[in-house]
């Protein structure tokens, strides 16, 4: 907007006093002033929720996604944070705009029997948890699997058991564009470069492996919570009237009905007259005759 501006500034230059390029660059003016007053909010409130020791959300460098965070430190020069990863304990340093305010799990995320990620107080670090109960006070009391520790935490204080990037890793590392080497580098840069592009890598393989174990766990268990369901279901499975019965003198036929099996009568031959017409003898008709 501000170059339109420009160029409606030089055009009423060569026309003065024009009216429509008058209205135009007092609308554009207009526009330009409450887009400028809005990104001034909108940067005090970033730098309002963005605070050295509050939680946000940076980008990984390994694999150029989203996840939560803790500043650590702000460089102002560099327009660079120094920054721990809430989930997986790691660190990096990122640039400004990949960083974002903090976003906690929703509360219909959070249900009682739920899984998250609850915030431990003793090391700051996020850890898988079952929500057990919610009290009265709002607050959700939590059990952190593998260990003998509860906690009442506030909703800020718990995250979905799954990162957003959980299932969305890249194939390979992925380079940040102020990490690339290139043909106007000196020796020192490039090996400078070399050194933390190696680190990305090594800490990406981390990532995936830890993921991929993760994925591996949660089809165990899955596999696990299937076999008991389908043993649950067999177990109150009726017998079938067509099983083979359990002695040498047991019966195929309607079981617990309390009634005998079904008797038929031996099927007779036909008699025939001297008409070659069948004799058919009919129950009760024979007897009225």
């Amino acid at each position: 907007h501000r170059a339109q501006l420009e160029q409606v500034a030089n055009l009423l230059r060569a026309k003065p006093g024009d009216p429509m390029l008058t209205k135009l660059h007092s609308d554009l003016a207009k526009v330009v002033n409450l887009t400028e007053d809005l990104m001034k909010a909108q940067e005090e409130k970033r730098a309002r929720e963005i605070q050295i020791g509050g939680r946000c959300e940076a980008v990984w460098s390994g694999d150029g996604k989203w996840y939560t965070a803790r500043i650590d430190a702000v460089n102002k020069e560099t327009n660079t944070y120094s920054v721990t990863f809430l989930v997986y304990g790691n660190t990096g340093e990122v640039q400004g705009e990949n960083v974002r305010p903090y976003k906690h799990a929703k509360k219909s995320q959070v249900r009682v029997g739920a899984e998250v990620r609850a915030f431990w107080e003793a090391d700051g670090l996020f850890y898988p948890a079952t929500v057990e109960t919610i009290t009265s006070g709002g607050l959700y009391r939590v059990n952190f699997k593998g260990y003998k520790y509860k906690a009442e935490l506030q909703l800020s204080d718990l995250l979905p058991i799954k990162q957003e990037n959980d299932d969305a890793l890249p194939e390979k590392a992925v380079i940040p564009e102020h990490l690339k080497i290139k043909p106007t580098d000196n020796a020192k840069q490039k090996e400078l470069k070399r050194k933390k592009i190696k680190a990305i890598k090594s800490k990406f393989r981390k990532r995936k492996s830890e993921v991929e174990t993760e994925k591996k766990k949660n089809s165990w268990q899955t596999f696990l919570s299937g076999g008991k369901k389908k043993l649950k279901a067999l177990k109150k499975q009726k017998k079938s009237i067509f099983a083979s019965p359990d002695s040498v003198d047991g019966r195929v036929g309607v079981v617990g009905s309390g009634k005998s099996m079904t008797n038929f009568v031996d099927r007779k031959r036909h008699t025939f007259g001297s008409g070659g017409e069948p004799q058919v003898t009919l129950p009760g008709l024979n007897d009225e005759e």
